[in-house]
């Protein structure tokens, strides 16, 4: 049975499902100091500075060697190997914290790298270089935090996190990134005046604290609120009048960002459409899209919406992929209904799909749409 380390907290080593002891704190130094440099020789000058300090007594050597006795017969033959005038720890490096946590991180994993913190790093073990250590590692916990945070965002958990994003920017209240992340999360929880706010007294503590501005990224987004024509378009045609029935696909159509109704011409796909779309069309306060793809070029749609949205035609951009790129952008902070109506194919679809899930995308087609769902997620409603 293999050992699990666990630095990322008070520091513990565990063999299965049971503690192992590993003696008291400054033999536990000793191996967590190995377990830092898994995998590579640490000089017993390095570890007698990392464990006692600079200074270490005279003793310390001797007691050096005692405790890696003491840890090669506590972790039961696993290898703490003399060479080359130090000791190496030869362990697989995914069985510690630390380096899961930084393997996560490179592979942008930042929520799973997070869920291996369990408290402060290293607690209770004490001295400069665990002192140092300890605030190295904190940041990159940090930088994990926000990476996480910006994945949030970007799947729209805009509300769920303005609790969370507001606490944190109490205790680090000149974090630049922070800020734009409550910003965002707060003008998608349609709190508008209070991301203002956060940036007045951001920019204000900023100035009295530090003598700066604000640097470019959290201006341009101070930019955007101020600047930007809030045009909440109402495109749906009218609400098709005596329709009954159909309360099983209603109820489908609540489920889900993207949601396809398909079948057979004649089957009442655009009026089962547009009756949930006006039955729900409070729920989207920044505005409904509405085109018949019938024949259509996906780019011209993407140019109309755009335009719809209040940009105005010398500020769209002359290639078809900055034109989606920017249309995300504009639906990126906002809850919208977007129904689009006679769908010829997946392809057609693709380039009008908001990058956000805080909007609603109804699709009808005669055509089934698997790509959509296999590669976008739809909900699919059969006529």
């Amino acid at each position: 049975m293999s050992h699990e380390f666990l630095v990322l907290g008070t520091p513990e080593v565990r063999r299965g499902t049971a503690l192992v002891d590993v003696g008291h704190a400054r033999q536990l130094s000793v191996l967590a100091v190995l377990l830092v440099d898994v995998n590579q020789v640490v000089g017993v000058d390095s570890l007698l500075a990392r464990v006692w300090g600079e200074t270490p007594p005279r003793q310390a050597k001797a007691a050096l060697y005692s405790y890696v006795s003491r840890l090669r017969t506590a972790l039961d033959g696993l290898p703490i190997v003399r060479r080359s005038g130090g000791y190496v720890l030869e362990a697989d490096p995914a069985s510690i914290d630390l380096h899961r946590f930084r393997s996560l991180v490179a592979r942008g994993r930042p929520g799973e790298a997070l869920a291996l913190v369990r408290g402060e790093p290293f607690g209770g073990l004490h001295g400069p270089w665990f002192d140092g250590l300890r605030e190295t590692v904190a940041r990159e916990i940090t930088a994990a935090e926000l990476d996480h945070t910006d994945a949030r965002l970007a799947a729209g958990e805009h509300r769920s996190l303005v609790t969370e994003l507001t606490a944190r920017a109490t205790s680090r209240p000149l974090d630049e990134r922070l800020a734009g992340q409550l910003m965002r999360a707060l003008i998608g929880a349609d709190q508008r005046s209070d991301a203002l706010a956060h940036y007045s007294q951001l920019k204000h503590r900023l100035a009295d604290e530090l003598g700066l501005d604000p640097g470019p990224a959290l201006r341009d987004l101070h930019a955007s609120l101020v600047q930007r024509p809030q045009w909440s378009p109402r495109q749906l045609p009218a609400a098709p009048t005596g329709f009954t029935g159909r309360e099983a696909e209603l109820a489908a159509l609540d489920d889900g960002p993207i949601v396809t109704i398909t079948g057979p011409a004649g089957t009442g796909k655009t009026w089962l459409a547009l009756h949930w779309a006006h039955a729900h069309a409070a729920d989207y306060p920044d505005g409904h899209l509405f085109v018949d793809l019938n024949g259509s070029d996906p780019a011209d749609v993407v140019r109309a919406f755009i335009t719809a949205l209040g940009t105005a035609p010398d500020g769209i951009p002359p290639e078809p992929h900055a034109q989606t790129a920017l249309y995300r952008t504009l639906l990126a902070d906002r809850r919208m209904l977007i129904v689009l109506d006679n769908a010829a194919d997946t392809a057609q679809v693709v380039p009008l799909l908001p990058g956000t899930p805080r909007c609603r995308v109804v699709v009808t087609s005669r055509e089934r749409l698997p790509g959509l769902v296999t590669a976008h997620g739809a909900r699919p409603v059969v006529l």
